[in-house]
């Protein structure tokens, strides 16, 4: 094939690889149909026989970090991986398919267009014909999608051998089992909290922003957990500051200010070094266009990217400041369907990355009176989208507080819906926002006890 009908690019060809590496049934595609005349360079084509020797010996798709062992030994080929790592932005293995797929349908055309011309210069027209026949028939059912029909037999071995490198990845990944409040971890009864949505619902000024930095800093700090957090409003130092505080339960104000002492400021970072977990924030320009669930999982795709790992708990303060994946520009009287089809992005996100998703949402209620009563709690009524955007969500936690319960710095708790375990009754908690704890155990064991 002359290198000028090559319509392969190099940024094609890394999303192709790099798909390769990540899913069994694209690496055996590409081996099947991927011809070294295709590629554009030497290194193209070593990394493409390495990949096609390793699949033919394993029926599986070698991982990123094991193709890199086989090529260590060529620089060239090691430099290519490396910018497959770097460049590919882990395009959904379908597209990257389909644009093979239309790769593949042109190269065919093209040679059979050029023999058609040889065959009626040699004045041999049946044959001609017979080769337009011939790749008429083939277009029309040549394709690389999956067939519907799964032929059980066919892949009992590669489906296994599947199931079982999955069943092993998941084992190497630590458990997810705790809300770091009591209350909550006591309703949960140790269940796994990975793929499951949880949002806190509140009023403005409560502290939903403080429940979901509280998670993101134990999840880290005491279970060792990767943790992504998503800030949509307020100021990067603001949410940073505020994180960095928590770490050490210190004041936030005297952090930012930098007014700790010395010697305090000492002690806090052997604290913060002793962390066996990760805390990551990225936040959004306050004016920058409307985000998107695909930013959101842009965003962990290009966490996985930088560092080789995925994150075990992706939190999004605040969910209400989303648009969905559709695309599409809701108008006022959509703008509810919008928010529940975001909390479905989210689920679906959160089932496919295979991470625990917390998000914060502004309830719609902001009648005092009705709030001071404390016989009263929020429930899923208390959002514009009522039980719509309640559906997809697996724990929906309300925080309620009074006029004299904001004074005491204290709260009630009230989950208005869970999947997993029984709901129980609202429950108090202390809170200590003056040292970012948003949940202060010693004073909420003694109000317990008082109760």
């Amino acid at each position: 094939m002359a290198k000028e009908d090559n319509v392969l690019t190099e940024d094609f060809l890394f999303e192709l690889y790099y798909a390769c590496f990540a899913h069994d049934y694209v690496c055996n595609l590409v081996c099947e149909h991927m011809q070294k005349s295709y590629l554009p360079d030497k290194a193209f084509q070593a990394l493409h026989e390495c990949l096609r020797r390793y699949f033919v010996e394993h029926k599986s798709a070698p991982t990123l970090n094991i193709i890199s062992q086989i090529v260590s030994i060529n620089r060239e080929v090691s430099a290519l991986l490396e910018d497959i790592k770097d460049c590919a932005e882990g395009v959904e293995p379908d597209v990257v398919l389909e644009q093979f797929e239309n790769y593949l349908r042109q190269v065919k055309f093209q040679k059979t267009y050029k023999e058609v011309g040889e065959l009626y210069a040699k004045q041999d027209r049946n044959k001609a014909i017979k080769l337009l026949q011939s790749f008429a028939e083939w277009q029309n059912n040549f394709t690389l999608r999956p067939n519907s029909f799964i032929d059980v037999a066919e892949t009992f071995e590669s489906r296994f051998k599947r199931n079982r490198e999955k069943h092993n990845q998941e084992a190497k990944l630590k458990p997810i089992t705790r809300f770091y409040i009591d209350g909550l971890d006591e309703m949960n009864s140790g269940r796994d909290l990975r793929t499951q949505l949880t949002c806190f619902l509140a009023p403005t000024g409560v502290g939903k922003s403080h429940a979901a930095r509280w998670i993101g800093k134990c999840a880290s700090q005491i279970d060792g957990l990767n943790v992504l957090h998503f800030q949509l409003e307020g100021s990067e130092d603001e949410v940073v500051d505020a994180y960095s505080a928590s770490l050490v339960s210190c004041n936030s104000y005297r952090y930012s200010t930098g007014t700790l002492k010395d010697r305090e400021i000492e002690r806090m970072i052997q604290e913060v070094k002793a962390m066996s977990g990760t805390l990551k924030v990225k936040s959004f320009p306050k004016f920058a266009n409307q985000v998107s669930t695909i930013d959101i999982k842009n965003g962990i795709t290009e966490y996985r990217k930088l560092y080789g790992v995925s994150p075990d708990v992706v939190i999004i303060d605040s969910m209400d400041l989303l648009t969905d994946s559709s695309g599409r520009k809701w108008s006022e009287n959509g703008e509810r369907h919008k928010r529940v089809a975001v909390a479905n992005d989210l689920k679906d996100l959160a089932g496919d990355e295979n991470v625990w998703m917390v998000v914060t949402y502004q309830a719609t209620i902001e009648n005092r009176d009705w709030l001071n009563d404390e016989q009263n709690v929020l429930t899923e009524y208390n959002c514009a989208e009522a039980k719509g955007l309640s559906r997809p969500i697996t724990h929906l936690i309300t925080l309620n507080q009074s006029t004299n319960e904001m004074r005491e710095n204290t709260m009630r708790l009230n989950v208005a819906k869970s999947r997993f375990f029984k709901k129980g009754d609202p429950f108090k908690i202390a809170t200590d926002y003056e040292n970012e704890r948003f949940y202060d155990r010693e004073r909420t064991l003694n109000i317990t006890k008082v109760a």
